[in-house]
C-alpha cells in the first residue's frame, strides 16, 4: 500500500535517482542540505512510499503575500519514479499538497513546469490546474 509522509533521513539515498529523472543530478549530501533549507524556510518535503521503497517526492513552499492575508503554496518539485508512473502516485502527492495548502489557508496553489514537459502539463491540466503563461526569470550566476 502506498503511504505519504514527510521525508526522513532513511529516504534521502533514494532521492538523487528521482531528481536525476527530472534532469537535476544531485549528491545525497546536497539533497539532505536542501531538505534542511526547505524546512528552515517553513516548507515541506513529502515522499510516497510503498513498504521501504520511495516512489515519489514533492517539495512545497509557502509564500506570504503582500496583497492578500492568505499565503501562496507552490509545488517546487514533483517526481514519480519511472517504475511507479501510472499508479496514481503523482495524483496522491498533489492531492496531499492541496490538502496541506487548504489546512494552511493558502489563497491558491501553483506549480511550474518546463516547456518541454508535455506529459507533466497534461497531468496538471487533468487535475484541474489552469495554464498561465507569463513568467520572467533572470539567472544571477
Amino acid at each position: 500500500m502506498i503511504q505519504l509522509g514527510d521525508v526522513t533521513a532513511a529516504d534521502i539515498p533514494a532521492l538523487p535517482e528521482l531528481l536525476e529523472q527530472l534532469g537535476y543530478p544531485s549528491a545525497p549530501d546536497a539533497v539532505a542540505a536542501r531538505i534542511g533549507r526547505i524546512g528552515d524556510a517553513g516548507g515541506r518535503v513529502l515522499v510516497a512510499r510503498e513498504e521501504d521503497e520511495v516512489l515519489g517526492v514533492m517539495a512545497l513552499e509557502f509564500l506570504a503575500l503582500l496583497h492578500h492575508d492568505d499565503d501562496l503554496c507552490r509545488i517546487t518539485a514533483l517526481v514519480v519514479a519511472d517504475r511507479a508512473r501510472g499508479r496514481g502516485v503523482g495524483r496522491r502527492l498533489v492531492a496531499e499538497a492541496e490538502r496541506i495548502a487548504r489546512e494552511r489557508r493558502c489563497l491558491r496553489i501553483e506549480v511550474t513546469s518546463a516547456e518541454h514537459r508535455a506529459a507533466a502539463h497534461a497531468f496538471y491540466l487533468a487535475l484541474g490546474y489552469d495554464e498561465k503563461r507569463k513568467r520572467f526569470l533572470k539567472h544571477l550566476s
